[in-house]
């Protein structure tokens, strides 16, 4: 099909799934080729700012009545709930594109830039060409489901012509 045929069959798919779900029956088929994503906790991080807002608490001194004291280690208990709760790290599987959340923004690479992809017990790993980090994804440190996020990969794998290694077997 070519991309305008199928912009217009999700619109109206889109359109008629909310207009089904307002009238309570349940939504046509969805579309196979839709973005998938894969979302943690970013457990390091927050554990890091809550340790920080316990040791602040545990030293304060009875002498000082400063109220700015309490609010900077409010302030860092709060950041650290934040973080763990609401900004929580993802991977976007997408037709022809994988995206993650950067710093300040949302990270997208194209299949040309990705050298291969690993998927090792508890971990997929995807290299990159050029000198570029690789992007790691853990169970045990980001609490990913890295066994449905290693099937779509490679379904993603196989479309795009990316090299994808399975050290589980």
């Amino acid at each position: 099909m070519s991309r305008k045929w199928e912009r217009m069959v999700s619109k109206n798919a889109k359109k008629i799934n909310k207009d089904r779900s307002k009238r309570g029956i349940a939504p046509i088929s969805t579309d196979p080729d839709r973005a998938e994503v894969f979302k943690g906790r970013s457990i390091m991080l927050a554990l890091f700012f809550v340790l920080i807002s316990v040791f602040l608490l545990l030293t304060l001194t009875k002498t000082s009545g400063d109220t700015m004291y309490w609010y900077t280690t409010c302030a860092y208990m709060v950041v650290g709930l934040f973080v763990y709760f609401i900004r929580r790290p993802y991977l976007k599987v997408s037709k022809t594109s994988l995206s993650k959340r950067g710093f300040a923004r949302e990270l997208v690479l194209g299949a040309d830039n990705i050298n291969e992809i690993v998927y090792a017990p508890g971990q997929v790993v995807i290299h990159l060409k050029g000198k570029s980090p690789r992007w790691v994804y853990n169970r045990t440190l980001n609490r990913f489901d890295v066994a449905a996020m290693a099937g779509r990969l490679k379904k993603y794998a196989e479309q795009n012509q990316v090299a994808f290694v399975d050290k589980t077997v």
